[in-house]
Formats: structure tokens, C-alpha cells, sequence
């Protein structure tokens, strides 16, 4: 699974990290036709900082809803832990009240 690369995280905290058991998660990450339940999919999106929704969408679907300029924004803020992407929320908020205000 490339999150746990890019995340440099093992099976091991992942599984710690998400509430599945170490082995079903490699399971996931072995076995190509493993099915997945909707608990476990709804813990690994948790674990992951997303919602189910986004994973159930079509990359193009994805893309569609955003920018060009904002997909490789939402790929870095996604990979934050979650204090991180609430300061990175924070930070909008103020950004975008400065930018209300300024146009009064």
C-alpha cells in the first residue's frame, strides 16, 4: 500500500494505528481478491485521515472536483497526521477571513 511507504509506517503500526488485527491487514496488502468488510474500510479511511467516500471514488471523479493546481495540495495534506491538518485548517480559515475582510 503505498500510504504505508509514503508514511514510512509498518504493517504493524498501521494495524495499531487502525484497530485491524496485524494479519488481516496483510491479507488486504497480499491477497488481490480479499474482501475487505465495511468495518475494516471504514477504519483503514479513519486511520488514513479520509472518508470512505473518497476511496469509493473514481480517480477521474476525484480530479473532477478539484483544480489542477489543488490535486497535489489535497495528496500532501492527506498524508498530514491529524493536529497537522487541523493547523493547515486554521490557517485557511485565517487566510480566507483576511481575504473577506480585504475586499470590504
Amino acid at each position: 500500500m503505498d500510504y504505508l511507504q509514503d508514511n514510512h509506517m509498518t504493517a504493524y503500526r498501521f494495524a495499531k494505528k487502525s484497530g485491524i488485527p496485524q494479519s488481516t491487514i496483510w491479507s488486504i496488502l497480499k491477497k488481490e481478491d480479499y474482501e475487505v468488510r465495511e468495518k475494516n474500510i471504514r477504519k483503514i479511511c479513519k486511520a488514513m485521515g479520509i472518508s470512505a467516500s473518497e476511496i469509493m471514488e473514481s480517480e477521474e471523479e476525484a480530479k473532477r472536483n478539484l483544480r489542477a493546481g489543488e490535486i497535489p495540495v489535497m495528496h500532501k495534506y492527506r498524508k498530514l497526521d491529524e493536529s497537522d491538518q487541523c493547523r493547515g485548517r486554521g490557517i485557511w480559515m485565517y487566510c480566507w477571513k483576511n481575504r473577506i475582510d480585504n475586499m470590504k
